[in-house]
């Protein structure tokens, strides 16, 4: 007789970490360019233009979060890999034709 287990998949292992709705390094790095436009202006024009990144940034890092939770970071780690694996084909590749039958 045999004995199966099942394991659990648990959602909190699986389930992406946002903050408002977004990834957290983008909240972190929109959070960290307005406050600094913000006090590096320190007048009403540069809180209004500080206010308008922060808002068109968030909305716009919560559209790419509900397509892709983790398009940011599968993008940074594509770059490190970028010299590895070059997205064109090399001269001295062999071509591959793939050919179906056709049933009539």
């Amino acid at each position: 007789m045999s004995h199966k287990s099942n394991t659990p998949l648990l959602q909190s292992l699986v389930k992406p970490i946002l903050l408002l709705g977004c990834e957290r390094e983008n909240v972190i790095l929109l959070a960290c360019m307005a406050l600094s436009l913000c006090t590096a202006g320190r007048d009403a024009v540069s809180l209004i233009l500080s206010l308008l990144l922060w808002s068109i940034g968030l909305i716009v890092s919560k559209l790419a979060a509900r397509i892709d939770p983790w398009a940011i970071k599968v993008f940074l780690k594509s770059l490190l890999y970028r010299d590895f694996y070059d997205a064109r084909e090399k001269i001295n590749t062999p071509s591959c034709v793939l050919t179906r039958a056709r049933k009539l």
